[in-house]
C-alpha cells in the first residue's frame, strides 16, 4: 500500500491490499478500496467520496486516472477511468470497462462489464449508454475536482470536527 502524504484519507475509510494514491487525493467517509486480487491506482488529485466501493478482480486491476471525481456511493469494480473523468452519484463502472478522459458518468448508470466509452462522452441509463459527446463537460468536472481537492485541505487542518457518540461528554 503506497498512499502520499499529501492526500486526505477519512479515519473510518477502508484501505486494503495492493493499492496506490498519488498526490492530493482524497477518501471520504465509509470508502472501501479493496486491492485483495489485483491492484488499485487512484492519480494525483482525485477523490472518492462517501461510501463508494473500488474493488478489483483476478483478471482486471482497477485504474483511476487524474483529477477524478467518485461520487457518493459509486462502485468502480475492475475498471479504467480516464484522467478528468466525473462519475455520478451510485453509478456503477463494472470489470474490464474503460472511461474514456473527459467524460461524465451519470448518476445511477451502469457502466456494463467491458464498455467501452470513448472520451468527452456524456453516459446515462440502465445499461448506459453514450447520449452525446460534448468536449465542454471537462470544465466542470475539472472545477468539481478542485472542489473537492479544497474540501480536502479544510478537513486535513481540522476545520470540521467529528462528532460521534463516543465523543460527545459523559455526565
Amino acid at each position: 500500500m503506497k498512499i502520499h502524504s499529501s492526500c486526505f484519507i477519512a479515519e473510518n475509510a477502508t484501505i486494503i491490499g495492493d493499492v496506490t494514491i498519488e498526490e492530493n487525493c482524497s477518501v471520504w467517509y465509509n470508502a472501501v478500496i479493496r486491492g485483495d486480487r489485483n491492484a488499485i491506482l487512484i492519480g494525483r488529485g482525485s477523490n472518492i467520496q462517501d461510501n463508494v466501493v473500488v474493488h478489483v478482480t483476478k483478471e482486471n486491476p482497477t485504474i483511476i486516472g487524474e483529477n477524478v471525481s467518485v461520487g457518493h456511493a459509486a462502485v468502480i469494480h475492475g475498471g479504467k477511468i480516464g484522467s478528468n473523468c466525473l462519475i455520478g452519484m451510485s453509478a456503477t463502472v463494472l470489470d474490464g470497462a474503460e472511461i474514456g478522459d473527459g467524460s461524465l458518468i451519470g448518476a445511477c448508470a451502469l457502466v456494463t462489464k467491458n464498455m467501452k466509452i470513448p472520451e468527452n462522452s456524456l453516459v446515462l441509463g440502465v445499461p448506459g449508454k453514450v447520449v452525446r459527446k460534448d468536449e465542454k463537460l471537462i470544465n466542470m468536472i475539472i472545477r468539481n475536482a478542485e472542489v473537492y481537492r479544497k474540501l480536502a485541505e479544510k478537513y486535513k487542518a481540522k476545520r470540521y470536527i467529528r462528532y460521534t457518540v463516543l465523543s460527545q461528554d459523559k455526565d
